[in-house]
């Protein structure tokens, strides 16, 4: 996995996610963290916590995006929460959630949008039951 000054804004993971749920590794990295600076209100990488991660809904939310791949149909039982910023790694994480009773194979593509894009905006993924 190539990264640049420490930081990696996009990465394409292929899962075999097992039924329940399971904390993934984004590999996400940004050192550079001053989104504030670049744009009023720019959304952080997201809270920081350990895994499992927030509850859904949990505030902020964060810039990374999780964009599910080709083949969709693998994607059926499958959710996942608030990505966040896992403090013993330093990197992204996203916890999925497989509410079928065998394992699902799927391809998923995380991305941290650069500040330059920006500005952006978010929503969480899930609202707060």
């Amino acid at each position: 996995m190539g990264t640049k000054a420490g930081a990696l804004l996009w990465n394409r993971q292929h899962l075999t996610l097992p039924p329940g749920l399971t904390p993934v590794d984004t590999g996400l990295a940004q050192v550079d963290k001053a989104f504030g600076n670049m744009s009023l209100n720019e959304p952080p990488l997201g809270v920081t916590i350990a895994p499992p991660g927030p509850p859904d809904g949990t505030l902020p939310a964060s810039r990374i995006m999780v964009i599910p791949q080709a083949p969709t149909a693998a994607w059926t039982n499958i959710t996942h929460g608030e990505p966040y910023l896992n403090p013993a790694t330093g990197t992204i994480f996203v916890t999925f959630s497989n509410s079928d009773k065998t394992p699902a194979t799927v391809n998923v593509l995380f991305w941290n949008p650069h500040s330059l894009v920006g500005p952006g905006d978010a929503d969480t993924y899930t609202e707060e039951d």
